[in-house]
């Protein structure tokens, strides 16, 4: 066995043990182009407010990756977390056929349709333990600040999940006003919209709350709004 394999076996067994039966937390990949990311997005954050009204998810994480010349491929990242679904007892990065089997219809017909519609090629993995696995990496190399400042697992998924939840009614209002991100792009109004964010923030998760710095990115993401300029106006 290699030591990368012994790894995710360690990860596996040790996930097995702290969670099983309990829900689960997908992520759903998504490789596209920005413009059909952009129109996808969209649509999922509609979709994920009916499936939260519906208590078909608990939670949700939605981020772009476009645009980035390191990256191959483009992707959208949609991840859930899903109370049907019971955590497998060998946890892997692809998310074995047992468990999509629980994924609630109402989701998976509605992702795969729009895979279909779009052209995307639809991957279905075990968000947590891609996360975990992750870590484990930059702890072994000695890089767990450089992987959201070593925080643990559950944190990086409460402070993403938050950070999409506040990103996606933040949207919402600007939808209301007819306000996109260029109303905001080298406008003085950068600085009041960065300290509504992290004001935010503090109200979800603490005024003392470690990884702020991390959650910020999360809304930041779904608004294609840059981050680090944004968070040097709050903390400047």
């Amino acid at each position: 066995m290699t030591g990368a394999s012994a790894v995710a076996s360690y990860i596996s067994n040790i996930y097995a043990i702290r969670t099983k039966g309990k829900q689960l937390w997908i992520r759903f990949n998504l490789p596209c182009d920005g413009n059909i990311q952009r129109k996808l997005h969209k649509i999922f954050r509609q979709d994920i407010k009916e499936w939260e009204s519906r208590d078909l998810v608990k939670g949700a994480v939605l981020t772009y990756h476009f645009g980035d010349p390191t990256r191959d491929p483009e992707i959208l990242y949609l991840c859930l977390d899903v109370p049907a679904v019971q955590t497998p007892h060998e946890r892997n990065l692809q998310l074995p056929d047992e468990a999509i089997s629980q994924i609630p219809s109402e989701i998976m017909n509605r992702i795969t349709q729009m895979c279909s519609q779009n052209q995307v090629k639809l991957g279905i993995m075990d968000f947590e333990f891609d996360i975990a696995s992750a870590r484990e990496r930059a702890i072994r190399t000695g890089e767990s600040l450089k992987y959201y400042r070593n925080a643990p697992t559950e944190e990086i998924l409460r402070f993403a999940s938050v950070g999409t939840r506040i990103a996606i009614s933040l949207l919402d209002e600007w939808e209301s006003r007819k306000i996109t991100v260029d109303n905001y792009v080298g406008s003085a109004d950068c600085r009041e919209l960065a300290n509504s964010i992290l004001s935010r923030l503090k109200k979800e998760l603490g005024d003392d709350y470690l990884w702020l710095r991390e959650a910020f990115h999360f809304v930041c993401n779904p608004m294609l709004l840059n981050d680090y300029y944004l968070w040097t106006l709050v903390v400047s």
